[in-house]
């Protein structure tokens, strides 16, 4: 946003300590609280929650969180003031003083309850000093400015960089890093894939025993390796194909608590694969390219892979793609024939990888096609 919109902070904010004890009285006393119009919904998850406290009871120091006056309310005649940035913080600390939510009695936790401190640890606790920035005489313009600045990820960071930033506990995320070998904390998760199924999908997209790898360097190091296992495991339970990132980033918001489709889409993905890697395909073909891998596990994923002639399948794809190699080098031979339209097509759109929803589908369609020349009557 341009300053010209919200106009020029009269001065610097400077930055003051409050003890603990004396914010949650005011968030207790709704004499401290959250605006709406501009704050986002509480995504932390059980690991992020414990996280936080124990770098509290550890008196680590976490950054700095922003106040703005608010109104007098006419009936306390009390001044109540807004949280503009940290409410996750300081409901995550809320919380633990009161034993709700992840710090209830129900559950399990790595960090002991607040009503089980000793006396000194607590007092320790509640005089823990955050530091705050409190806005006085601003607008509610320049307040949603100074949110949406402290709040913007790094510019160079890509959208999935920036969705992990925030919602990097969320079950589907996790769900798809398990997938590819990533380290997550896993307590708090309602789903945690088996080691065997972990080693099984690392193995296959990471490579192994000298076997080239789904994805480069780059790929993994820039997150566009989960991004593209999230897609691959949004469309294959979305049933449906989509443009670009679409229902992925609906899906990572949608299954931050808990992602029901985890076990079954887990099936699926090892049957395709599976079967993908008992046909005689070489590891160099094309047919193991991003795009194309892509359109083969999400239509083998949700095919009856019983009534598919293995070595049938294989011989279609590795026939078709030797026709595609003599095609680009312009090799005459009368035993091979010449790509047809669609071949052609097909072959491009994988090439060019196009993520929009028609080339994705004509991707599928083509790929279901082959799939029917080799099954079993």
């Amino acid at each position: 946003m341009s300053d010209t919109n919200t106009g020029k902070l009269g001065s610097s904010i400077p930055a003051n300590n409050q003890k603990i004890i004396e914010i949650y009285n005011k968030i207790r006393s709704s004499q401290l609280v959250v605006n709406t119009e501009y704050q986002r919904k509480l995504v932390w998850k059980k690991p992020h929650k414990i996280k936080f406290i124990d770098t509290i009871l550890n008196n680590y120091p976490f950054p700095e969180v922003y106040f703005s006056q608010g109104n007098i309310d006419p009936d306390s005649l009390v001044l109540v003031d807004e949280i503009v940035d940290g409410q996750q913080r300081l409901m995550t600390i809320k919380d633990y003083i009161e034993c709700t939510d992840v710090f209830s009695p129900d559950g399990s936790l790595s960090i002991p309850r607040f009503n089980e401190l000793d006396p000194d640890t607590k007092k320790s606790f509640l005089n823990y000093e955050i530091s705050v920035r409190y806005l006085k005489n601003v607008t509610l313009e320049q307040v949603r400015e100074i949110f949406q600045r402290i709040n913007k990820t790094d510019y160079s960071l890509n959208v999935t960089e920036k969705l992990n930033a925030q919602y990097g506990y969320s079950e589907f995320i996790c769900f798809a890093k398990q997938m590819i070998g990533e380290d997550i904390d896993v307590e708090g998760l309602t789903y945690i894939m088996s080691q065997a199924d972990k080693d099984f999908f690392v193995n296959f997209f990471l490579g192994q025993d000298g076997q080239q790898s789904i994805f480069s360097d780059s790929d993994i190091s820039r997150m566009q390796a989960l991004q593209y296992i999230m897609t691959l495991v949004a469309t294959i339970c979305h049933e449906e194909y989509f443009s670009r990132n679409t229902k992925t980033n609906e899906f990572i918001k949608v299954y931050n608590d808990y992602f029901p489709q985890a076990e079954e889409t887990c099936s699926k993905m090892r049957h395709a694969i599976d079967f993908i890697q008992s046909m005689e395909i070489a590891r160099i073909s094309r047919w193991y390219n991003k795009a194309s891998l892509f359109s083969l596990i999400v239509e083998l994923a949700d095919t009856d892979l019983g009534k598919i002639n293995a070595g049938s399948f294989s011989g279609i794809l590795n026939n078709l793609e030797k026709r595609a190699l003599y095609t680009e080098l312009g090799i005459s031979d009368n035993s091979t024939k010449p790509l047809t339209s669609a071949e052609l097509e097909f072959f491009n759109l994988s090439r060019e990888a196009v993520n929009e929803k028609l080339s994705r589908e004509k991707r599928g369609e083509f790929i279901r096609g082959l799939i029917s020349m080799a099954n079993i009557e």
